[in-house]
């Protein structure tokens, strides 16, 4: 289930450059900064979500997981792989008000 959950994981890496090229054209034309900023939050919102599913599946078959991480660390982790999905979603928002804004949060994300 980890290698295929991996796999969608990097076809979404794959699309990023793709995203970025919009998101670069629509800013140098001036035309299309809103859905450009959508599209390109959407690209990283995808792989936030992957890497949440990622993670879930690993925490709950623990053998997946290090011996040396403890319940305090796999909290810690959730913790911010979450926040990364809040974090995208604000960046997508304000993108799809003030798109200079939405690709100043990505960048801070990034």
């Amino acid at each position: 289930m980890v290698l295929f959950l991996n796999t969608v994981l990097l076809m979404d890496v794959a699309l990023l450059p793709f995203a970025a090229s919009v998101l670069a054209e629509a800013f140098r034309d001036g035309h299309g900064r809103r859905t450009a900023v959508v599209f390109h939050g959407a690209a990283f919102a995808l792989l936030a979500v992957l890497f949440n599913v990622i993670w879930g599946y690993v925490r709950r078959d623990r053998r997946l997981l290090s011996t040396t991480i403890d319940v305090a660390g796999v909290a810690a982790i959730s913790r911010r792989f979450r926040l990364a999905l809040v974090w995208l979603a604000t960046a997508i928002l304000l993108g799809a008000l003030v798109p200079v804004l939405g690709v100043a949060v990505i960048a801070a994300f990034i």
